[in-house]
């Protein structure tokens, strides 16, 4: 749990905000209070996908389907508000740590806690399933420990974030360790491929990694969709059950029903989770206990939340990674309680509202202004062709410097420099065209990165132009110097009439690509 901050809301409909719990790609989650003292979870989508007509008609969808399950599994949603500024969830909180945080600190679960996890897990989506909604976003940190059994979190709503996500930028939305092949492949998504991220959360469970292993996200993705899953030390009937959940074709998954019944056979009813896990969650409990009893004053201010440009942080990697950055307006004063306002009660709750300046700016269109004009690498070619030519053809100009010395006594101190020192010549042309081929292919990777990335690539254009303006500059004029001080009888090298006009274009071009390059850094 952490303090509420300047950029928190207090308030979201009837609920009164206590500490922020944690964000995500959807928004951020907090711990709540509701007028009748139930403590909740209450998840603020974010300001962007707010703003996408389509998301809250999804989201309206799903959540009336999200209230219509009440069976075991799953954690119930109590209120919602998909109309709102910016809309939200309000689910029953749970105080027990993740699947994935269980096993990280304290190990595999044993056989007996594996049989329980299946069964609550099973029991879950099929009540999931049987509402129409495809979970499509099962790992081990959507699986809530509590010691009646596993609680399956953020269904059927997580699919109407990806679904934005998918409309928007037509990439792949899931977490890569645990998405199902034909979510890896961006092909229709069905009740199948929820039963396959269980089978890769039971395999974590039991060997504390995931089947698939690690590494960047196009390694995960490729072994998903072409490699069988490592499931050494996954052994017996539970082996076999989450082998065949890990099937490639959805038809070949054991449907979640079949799995249920599997697994009731061999569950217990006691008591299932190690004695670490049980004093995890009777820790998080005290924690809630004591943040109920440290409950902060009713604030005396509005916050305003401006909240822009959202990253979605289950791609992974990738498909994936991390993170929202938002902004914020100051908190304006509101008067006193004693204070009554002009047409409001003195009693009224302060309404956390959002607000945004402008439009909401998605990502692919944030990526199409950057990657226009001077964002498109390969237009450097107009001076690399040159500067290719004029250092390939400075070695004859050399050649014939050295039959056709100086006629000076005393050469020009730029002559001489020209002439002895051309070490540079190679690693500048070098660079030059890494930088437009690095610069090009990242191009292509702006949708799937963090924003801070895309800012750095953005800044990295504006540097690229400018020593490409730089290197170029340097080309000619030595390649002039050496033309310069060689006697009449030795002529004009061809590539003379490359550089002048070069030296024309570049000077009328070289002010405004400066001048661009260089606001383009700056407002990276």
């Amino acid at each position: 749990m952490q303090p509420l901050t300047a950029t928190d809301p207090r308030r979201v409909g009837a609920y009164r905000l206590l500490y922020r719990l944690g964000e995500g790609g959807m928004g951020r989650v907090y711990l709540g209070r509701s007028p009748g003292g139930r403590t909740v979870a209450l998840k603020v989508v974010h300001g962007t996908i707010a703003g996408d007509p389509g998301f809250r008609r999804r989201f309206a969808r799903e959540v009336r389907a999200a209230r219509s399950l009440r069976g075991a599994g799953t954690v119930p949603v109590l209120d919602a508000d998909p109309d709102a500024e910016v809309p939200w969830l309000a689910t029953a909180y749970v105080p027990g740590p993740a699947l994935s945080d269980a096993v990280i600190g304290h190990g595999p679960l044993p056989q007996e806690a594996l049989w329980r996890l299946l069964s609550g897990l099973a029991q879950a989506l099929a009540g999931v399933h049987g509402a129409g909604l495809v979970h499509r976003d099962v790992k081990p940190s959507n699986v809530l420990l509590s010691p009646s059994g596993p609680l399956l979190i953020d269904f059927g709503i997580a699919r109407s974030a990806d679904e934005t996500v998918l409309t928007g930028t037509g990439l792949v939305v899931g977490s890569p360790g645990y998405m199902s092949p034909e979510q890896a492949e961006g092909r229709t998504v069905g009740p199948a491929a929820d039963v396959f991220s269980l089978g890769a959360v039971l395999a974590f469970a039991a060997t504390g990694r995931g089947p698939f292993g690690g590494g960047s996200v196009a390694e995960l993705l490729y072994r998903l969709v072409h490699h069988e899953p490592d499931l050494d030390g996954v052994g017996g009937p539970f082996g076999e059950l989450t082998r065949h959940c890990l099937a490639k074709a959805p038809a070949d998954r054991p449907a979640v029903a079949e799995l249920a019944a599997a697994a009731a056979q061999r569950a217990g009813t006691g008591p299932w989770l190690p004695a670490p896990v049980v004093a995890a969650i009777a820790q998080k409990a005290e924690e809630l206990l004591n943040a109920e009893a440290a409950e902060p004053e009713e604030p005396e201010e509005e916050t305003e939340l401006l909240v822009r440009d959202p990253a979605p942080e289950t791609v992974s990697g990738a498909v994936s990674g991390p993170d929202a950055v938002t902004t914020t307006a100051l908190p304006p004063r509101t008067p006193p309680p004693t204070a009554a306002r002009p047409g409001r009660s003195p009693a009224g709750p302060a309404r956390a509202r959002a607000a945004s300046s402008a439009a909401p700016f998605r990502r692919e269109d944030a990526v199409k202004a950057l990657t226009t004009g001077l964002g498109r690498p390969l237009y450097g070619l107009f001076f690399l062709v040159p500067v290719l030519a004029l250092f390939i053809g400075g070695f004859d100009l050399l050649h014939r410097a050295s039959l056709y010395p100086s006629e000076s006594e005393h050469p020009s101190a730029a002559h001489e420099w020209a002439v002895n020192d051309d070490w540079w010549r190679l690693p500048v042309t070098v660079l030059l065209f890494a930088a437009m081929v690095w610069l090009h292919v990242y191009r292509r990777r702006l949708l799937t990165v963090p924003p801070g990335r895309v800012r750095l690539w953005s800044a990295g254009i504006g540097v690229y132009w400018i020593a490409l303006l730089a290197g170029t500059a340097l080309h000619v004029a030595w390649f002039v110097i050496v033309q310069e001080d060689m006697p009449s009888e030795a002529g004009n090298h061809p590539l003379l009439w490359v550089a002048v006009p070069l030296t024309v274009i570049g000077a009328a071009v070289s002010p405004v690509l400066l001048i661009t390059s260089v606001l383009r850094i700056a407002r990276a």
